[in-house]
């Protein structure tokens, strides 16, 4: 998994499901709830809890069908 998939659906704005090795599933609706570094990814989740996710551990995302009309 690279930094780049990642950046494209955030500056597309479509919302996403970042897959994990560990069969974990992270949701990314919202583009202000998702921070890029080097090697880790966080996410806000449910209350704004962070999750920080390793690159390495990451086997895809698939994306999703977006709730607004275009």
């Amino acid at each position: 998994m690279t930094k780049d998939q990642i950046q494209v659906a955030i500056v597309e704005g479509i919302p996403f499901v970042i897959k994990m090795a560990d069969g974990e599933k992270y949701e990314v609706t919202d583009r202000y709830k998702i921070a890029l570094g080097k090697t880790s990814v966080v996410v806000l989740g449910e209350h704004d809890m962070p999750h920080i996710l390793p690159l390495l551990t990451m086997t895809g995302i698939s994306y999703l069908k977006s709730k607004r009309q275009l």
